[in-house]
């Protein structure tokens, strides 16, 4: 498997401007960037209107999206392509969400992720380092800016505990 896609200083420019070609960054050991490539998202979400909604955003921001909702899913795509950015909700029928994008961005450090969820204030503390946190019902303006906040940061910006 590839190291996680880094995220460059035109992702946000791409992003935010729909007549900005879309970019992705190289893989590590690929030194030329593929100009053509969509940025990948990965929401993990239970609700299948939430995910629905997630997803909207997010293609508006100029993502490709994959939605699934249960853990095992979630690595199935992994194993197929590393993502840009993953959109989290934290409390899952077959697990913790944050537990798992913990150990996905051990395996692949890199990986910018966004976390939607009604967990606990004590758990969402818990996964801030990991990444922006938003609390349901989230605000659309709120996600939206949450998305651009994750895949700006540098790499090393969230903290692996």
């Amino acid at each position: 498997m590839t190291a996680s896609p880094p995220v460059t200083a035109s992702t946000r420019d791409a992003l935010t401007d729909p007549a900005a070609p879309a970019t992705q960054a190289a893989p590590a050991q690929e030194p030329q960037r593929d100009e053509e490539a969509p940025l990948r998202a990965y929401v993990l979400e239970d609700d299948p209107d939430i995910a629905a909604l997630e997803a909207d955003i997010l293609r508006d921001l100029g993502f490709n999206v994959v939605s699934c909702a249960r853990i095992v899913d979630l690595g199935d795509l992994m194993a197929v392509a590393l993502p840009h950015l993953l959109v989290v909700d934290v409390m899952l029928p077959d697990g913790d969400g944050g537990d798992i994008a913990e150990l996905l961005r051990e395996t692949w450090p890199g990986i910018p992720a966004v976390f939607v969820s009604a967990a606990s204030r004590g758990r969402l503390s818990e996964l801030a380092p990991l990444g922006p946190i938003i609390a349901k019902p989230f605000d659309i303006d709120r996600f939206r800016e949450a998305v651009l906040t994750a895949v700006e940061a540098p790499a090393d910006r969230w903290r692996i505990r």
